[in-house]
């Protein structure tokens, strides 16, 4: 490894909104950590607020976190890693001491460290992290995929958390963005009866409709309840299961006046303000709230194997560019003209 200069993207304190490109120094290794070549790397929705200044990340960070790499060095308490292996990170490095680590709860770590939150990731040629983190994939991995595979896993995660027996239930998808349209394809693998996603970008709605054969709903030119009666006459409107994945708080009373008697509503969107439910119709119908955040390292391992056995489309939903362009996928993204950036060095 001779090159001593990169390309990166960094968050400035003085700079509130964006990021800023910059040559810099290739990171140096600890003997716990690798160095990685970046093949591609994600723009996640947690980017999106540190790119808004919304999330306080440590002064001059390079964020990213969803991506994949090639190993070019290895620290020498690395054991199980050679250089040349493709691997996929993924954000969460556990102390594996505390009791949420003790107990498997890993993204619940009293000492957690996230990458390209808490310490610098992969919107640059090159990444240092920790080897506790990585995930060997198969060589010939096409790279926007294994920069995907990430989302895939929090989506899995949250799928999973839902207690009831999804086979024949009827399901309900709130934001066909990323984590919902893959948890949308989740529920569909896992044999859901009927499932209805519901937003308000028809392109992103349509897409669903046509590649994974469900049913859609659009706020905006719909009427909802109508429609839900429609899909879900015998429940009259209403779902076994519904999945939210907005992070917008109001719209949360709402989903909960949709679910059947003992229903769950899964949340996974990030929310910035409070939210009102009914409590009285939570305790009437007897409804379950879960809440899912980011994945344990297990379901992170069977989000890759989903996709290297092409379980996973991601057709429609992603969309590549050069990461000298990096700004320019944060503005798509967050006009929603694209539904996914995923950026090559």
């Amino acid at each position: 490894m001779d090159v001593e200069k990169m390309t990166a993207w960094i968050k400035k304190p003085s700079v509130k909104y964006g990021l800023v490109m910059i040559e810099c120094g290739v990171p140096q290794i600890t003997e716990d950590q690798v160095l990685l070549k970046v093949l591609a790397t994600g723009i996640c929705g947690t980017d999106l607020s540190i790119y808004k200044g919304y999330r306080k990340v440590p002064d001059d960070l390079i964020p990213g976190h969803e991506f994949i790499g090639e190993i070019i060095k290895v620290g020498k308490n690395v054991t199980g890693y050679a250089v040349g292996e493709r691997v996929i990170p993924s954000i969460i490095h556990r102390c594996g001491k505390c009791r949420a680590c003790i107990n498997g709860y890993e993204a619940q770590c009293e000492n957690l460290e996230e990458v390209g939150i808490h310490i610098d990731g992969s919107f640059a040629e090159y990444a240092a992290v920790p080897a506790a983190t990585l995930h060997k994939v198969r060589s010939d991995m096409d790279i926007t995929v294994g920069a995907s595979v990430e989302p895939v896993a929090v989506a899995y995660s949250a799928v999973k958390k839902a207690e009831q027996f999804i086979p024949g239930k009827d399901v309900i998808i709130y934001g066909p963005g990323p984590i919902g349209l893959y948890i949308t394809q989740l529920v569909k693998l896992a044999g859901a009866g009927k499932i209805v996603l519901i937003g308000t970008k028809n392109p992103r709605l349509q897409l669903a409709r046509i590649q994974y054969g469900v049913e859609i709903i659009n706020i905006n030119q719909d009427d909802v309840d109508e429609k839900l009666k429609e899909y879900f006459p015998k429940g009259r409107g209403k779902a076994d299961i519904i999945f939210e994945a907005t992070g917008v708080a109001d719209s949360i009373g709402e989903m909960v006046s949709r679910l059947s008697a003992h229903g769950e509503l899964v949340l996974t969107g990030i929310f910035k303000e409070p939210s009102q439910i009914d409590l009285l119709q939570m305790i009437r119908g007897e409804l379950t709230i879960r809440s899912s955040f980011c994945y344990t390292l297990s379901e992170f391992e069977y989000a890759i194997k989903l996709v290297e056995e092409n379980r996973i489309l991601f057709d429609g939903i992603v969309e590549n560019m050069p990461l000298e362009n990096l700004d320019v996928g944060f503005e798509r993204q967050l006009s929603r003209e694209a539904i996914k950036v995923v950026v090559i060095p």
